[in-house]
């Protein structure tokens, strides 16, 4: 009986090549990946994802997606896991692992299709900029600064500043109207003035000190700032709901002489 050689191991034996890839690619995966393996194709693909579709439905819950991912982040992850099958080698493990591991890229793609609004570069680094500089002036002015105080200190226009914080929002200035204490709704400038008010108000505003510009700032959600009731206004600055409440009223006082000398 002739020797048996080392390069022709016997199929009976526990580390033979086939006995290694049937050991770790899982068996109900085995006949549909050998097909896919022997000839890649419209059907054989179709038929491997068919029978890996709970593991990609696994991905999806485990990387926080689960029913709410659109189809078409679903049909992502299935070219994701066939192009994973590409760089599958059963001699290093199951498949199913592998197919976890590559499919992570699915909490990327998921945050890419849910920016409504894809920010350029250069708006992103001035909107990290803005708010770190904010919270530098939070910290040497012991409140929120205005945004007279951020154009000062950033050397960005107003504009600028109301294009930065709009850039993710989309949420149109003057939608949201703010609470006094008393219950009534305050909505300074709410008349249409055309440019002049425009310019009325920033002549308003840099007319005002820091405290009224940031009241002028949270009331009129000026430049994209968020607009906020008065009890959180009060709660900012430090003073009570009808200190803020009457400083409002005299600064819709002060908007108002415009409308009033066009004769409005």
């Amino acid at each position: 009986m002739p020797l048996k050689s080392v390069l022709d191991p016997d199929p009976d034996m526990p580390f033979s090549g086939e006995s290694l890839r049937k050991g770790r690619l899982e068996p109900d995966f085995t006949p549909e990946y050998d097909a896919w393996k022997l000839r890649p194709g419209q059907d054989t693909n179709a038929a491997l994802l068919k029978k890996v579709s709970p593991v990609i439905d696994t991905a999806m819950t485990t990387y926080g997606l689960g029913q709410s991912a659109s189809p078409t982040l679903r049909s992502k992850a299935k070219l994701m896991a066939l192009k994973a099958m590409t760089s599958y080698d059963p001699s290093k493990g199951n498949l199913r692992t592998h197919l976890l591991s590559n499919l992570r890229g699915l909490q990327r793609a998921s945050a890419q299709e849910q920016q409504i609004i894809s920010l350029p570069e250069r708006v992103a680094i001035q909107q990290k900029q803005l708010i770190e500089m904010e919270d530098n002036l939070r910290d040497q002015l012991g409140r929120d600064p205005s945004d007279g105080e951020i154009a000062d200190a950033t050397g960005l226009s107003h504009k600028r500043l109301a294009y930065i914080r709009r850039a993710h929002s989309g949420i149109a200035e003057g939608s949201i109207t703010s609470e006094t204490a008393e219950g009534d709704v305050f909505t300074p400038a709410s008349r249409s003035l055309g440019p002049q008010n425009d310019a009325w108000m920033d002549f308003v505003y840099y007319d005002l000190g820091p405290t009224d510009q940031l009241i002028m700032d949270y009331t009129m959600g000026r430049n994209g700032t968020p607009q906020l009731p008065t009890s959180e206004i009060a709660r900012r600055l430090g003073v009570t709901p009808s200190a803020v409440s009457q400083r409002a009223a005299r600064i819709q006082a002060m908007l108002d002489e415009q409308h009033d000398r066009m004769g409005g």
